[in-house]
């Protein structure tokens, strides 16, 4: 099982950040890369199954057409879903952490703002529960209150057994209470 960690990867804009979790992810070809978890190695052909067990949540919180509901309830639908199950209450307590509990479930979901939108990949991220969050700029356009709740949620996830986070952040103020940080020049 994973080491429970929560790491931070900071650097200049234009590093590769973010190159580097798409990479992690299997979004962006990594010449010579080995995907390996919890002892057990995944090749090109197995992307769907490492998909399943270490999730990105991305800069620009891409959303589905549809609804809150849906969008949250989606990875749920999948073929790799390793027989997990949509809880709507636990959404709907995830949302009220997150400072979303103004946004109505049947809501289409492309109404929602940005910092709404950061927030909704975060509790869809929580609910899927995988064994890697990979979470590139997370707390974009969330107020300070907001931003270390979610942070927190993010650090409490991460100190679960077999659960680890990796986190770009660029507000600098949030590191104090990571367990790691790696820097890229």
């Amino acid at each position: 099982m994973a080491e429970s960690t929560f790491n931070i990867l900071k650097g200049p804009s234009g590093c590769g950040k973010s190159t580097l979790l798409h990479q992690i992810v299997g979004m962006k070809a990594a010449k010579g890369a080995k995907r390996i978890l919890g002892g057990e190695s995944f090749d090109r052909n197995m992307l769907p199954e490492w998909r399943s067990k270490v999730t990105i949540m991305m800069q620009n919180a891409p959303l589905l057409t549809g609804t809150v509901r849906e969008n949250l309830a989606f990875p749920f639908r999948l073929k790799n879903s390793g027989g997990r199950t949509f809880h709507w209450n636990k959404a709907r307590w995830l949302m009220h952490e997150t400072g979303l509990d103004h946004v109505k479930p049947e809501q289409d979901a492309k109404m929602l703002s940005g910092g709404e939108r950061h927030r909704l990949a975060l509790v869809r991220a929580l609910l899927w529960s995988p064994t890697v969050i990979l979470a590139d700029e997370p707390l974009g356009g969330l107020d300070e209150a907001i931003a270390q709740r979610c942070l927190d949620l993010l650090q409490e996830y991460s100190s679960r057994p077999g659960k680890a986070v990796l986190c770009v952040l660029h507000n600098f103020d949030h590191l104090e209470a990571t367990g790691r940080t790696f820097n890229l020049p």
